[in-house]
């Protein structure tokens, strides 16, 4: 209650806040571009492949594989080339797995796999 009473108190008390208010706003600007990104995503219907989901992102296809990787949502077997969904990401329903056929350039033809992200509904 004292502080109330004080003009030179309150008025430090003010710019200090005043200063916070200031710093998140800078914050929530600077985030403003991902989140966007974000909600696209969440957003969407239907799904996205990866590759599609980090050029929203803004960010290099094999970074989000690899973040996907190290929080467990996808992996490679032993001497494999291409990704696996882990089952609980796909049983949950946040990713789908999907096969395409992929012609080569010799006219033969070949399983492709894609991972989608999904919207959860």
């Amino acid at each position: 209650m004292q502080v109330l009473n004080d003009p030179a108190a309150m008025r430090s008390l003010l710019l200090n806040y005043t200063e916070k208010v200031l710093t998140l706003e800078n914050q929530v600007q600077e985030m403003k571009l991902d989140v966007d990104a974000l909600h696209r995503i969440a957003k969407s219907d239907g799904g996205t492949c990866i590759t599609t989901a980090a050029k929203d992102l803004q960010t290099r296809p094999k970074d989000l594989f690899t973040y996907l990787s190290v929080k467990g949502w996808i992996y490679r077997r032993a001497g494999g080339k291409s990704w696996l969904a882990y089952q609980s990401k796909i049983q949950s329903g946040l990713l789908e797995h999907k096969v395409t056929v992929v012609t080569r350039g010799d006219g033969s033809e070949r399983p492709s796999s894609k991972y989608w992200s999904r919207r959860k509904d």
